[in-house]
């Protein structure tokens, strides 16, 4: 399943559909659209998220906080009003047993690969799981172009620090 999603809607990425037919929309100053730009915030939600909090005791504490978060719909509209002329390519990577990986890839006019991310999900998480996992492939690599990225879930490593920290005099822990 590989498809190329050209079109301003959103939706046939769902349904598989490759339309390579519209046509990318002049870009005005700072190479937006009609010469308007996006706000994020307009379409802005608060999501419950837990924080651990780590007291002065040694004992760790929970908190109910809320988190900011840029739903995916909106993260594609920001992204095709700044770059009507780039892709965004999906493509089933793995499908068995009830799950399923997609891969996202958003590649620009040149046909320079920009973002490259992966999304698993299965059945027993959520009935549509292959639709499900194409968007969360989709946001991950609008995230890692900066649509969204401050507020992507993805990236919030918490206790799980994907690097390795450096200390103050410049050695690895």
């Amino acid at each position: 399943m590989k498809q190329e999603n050209k079109t301003q809607n959103p939706q046939s990425a769902a349904v598989g559909v490759v339309n390579q037919t519209s046509q990318p929309k002049p870009a005005g100053p700072n190479h937006h659209t009609n010469g308007n730009t996006f706000d994020p915030n307009k379409y802005m939600l608060k999501l419950p998220k837990t924080k651990k909090v780590n007291l002065p005791n040694g004992q760790v504490r929970f908190e109910q906080v809320e988190t900011d978060y840029l739903p995916v719909a909106p993260r594609i509209a920001w992204f095709r009003k700044e770059h009507p002329d780039w892709s965004i390519i999906t493509e089933a990577v793995m499908l068995a047993d009830k799950a399923v990986v997609m891969r996202a890839i958003i590649k620009n006019p040149d046909d320079r690969v920009i973002a490259t991310t992966q999304k698993k999900e299965t059945e027993i998480g959520f009935p549509d799981y292959i639709e499900k996992a194409e968007t969360g492939a989709i946001g991950r690599a609008l995230a890692m172009c900066g649509y969204g990225t401050l507020q992507a879930p993805e990236f919030d490593e918490g206790d799980r620090l994907s690097d390795s920290p450096i200390e103050a005099n410049g050695t690895n822990s």
